[in-house]
């Protein structure tokens, strides 16, 4: 299953708190993709990716073609 997050709007303080809640959750599904909207802010993605992607270990990639985005994934133990 894909999962949507729009940070559009939010500041980063909840930002951060809606991806980590969002990802958390979307972690339980056995073969998790998450798409992480973030828009042009290149502040906002780092942010998100060393507070919440890289603290929980998920694996993520930036589509060439979207860069407002962030495709997150879980590794399978």
């Amino acid at each position: 299953m894909i999962h949507s997050i729009d940070l559009h709007g939010l500041s980063y303080k909840d930002a951060i708190l809606k991806t980590e809640s969002a990802l958390i959750a979307a972690s339980f599904d056995k073969v998790m993709t998450c798409e992480v909207i973030t828009g042009k802010s290149k502040t906002m993605q780092d942010r998100i990716i060393k507070e919440v992607i890289e603290v929980y270990k998920f694996d993520y990639y930036i589509p060439p073609h979207n860069t407002g985005m962030i495709i997150v994934t879980q590794n399978e133990l």
